[in-house]
Order: C-alpha cells, then structure tokens, then sequence
C-alpha cells in the first residue's frame, strides 16, 4: 500500500481499531505505507519495523487534525499536505489558517 491510499482510507476507518498509519520515511504519498494496531506493549509491530516503516499518524488523530477544514471542504491535495505536515511537524502548518 501506498501512504495516498492510506490517507484516502481514512474517513471509512473506525476509531474503535485503534489503528495506525506507518510509513517509509521521506514521507511522500507514494510512500510504502501500511494500517494497522500497535503491538499489545502499544510499540510498533515489529513486522513493521523489519519492512522499515515508521509510525506516522494514528488514524483517530489524523480525523482530529482534518478537523481544522470545519465547514470548507479541502482538495485531496490540502489534505494530503496537511496531513503530511502534521505528522512531520506535531503543528499546523501556517497556510491552514489563511486560504
């Protein structure tokens, strides 16, 4: 999987899952990329590390973040990019506040 596809997957996924974005760093939307819980110490599967995949974004944060949009609604590339941004910076990036 590609990390578009799982950035595009996230609205369809339950918070219930506790799931988790990983992906192969540089982060870029055709970065390897794969969804799923971590391990049962809450680390990350090591199946995912042997693949070289890093914790990206938990999927019920990655909705929190979305969020920012309110009543606008992004293109797939504002979303991508805010995501993105996101998981690099911990913060919002300064263009999210003036459209």
């Amino acid at each position: 999987m590609k990390l578009i596809n799982a950035l595009d997957q996230i609205q369809e996924t339950q918070d219930e899952n506790n799931d988790v974005i990983f992906a192969k760093k540089p982060w870029t939307l055709d970065s390897e990329a794969d969804v799923r819980p971590l391990d049962v110490d809450l680390h990350v599967p090591k199946e995912i590390v042997d693949l070289g995949l890093t914790y990206f974004l938990e999927i019920n944060i990655a909705k929190e973040v979305l969020e920012v949009f309110e009543e606008r609604v992004p293109t797939d590339e504002e979303r991508y990019a805010l995501l993105i941004y996101y998981a690099e910076n911990d913060a919002y990036p300064d263009w999210i506040y003036n459209p």
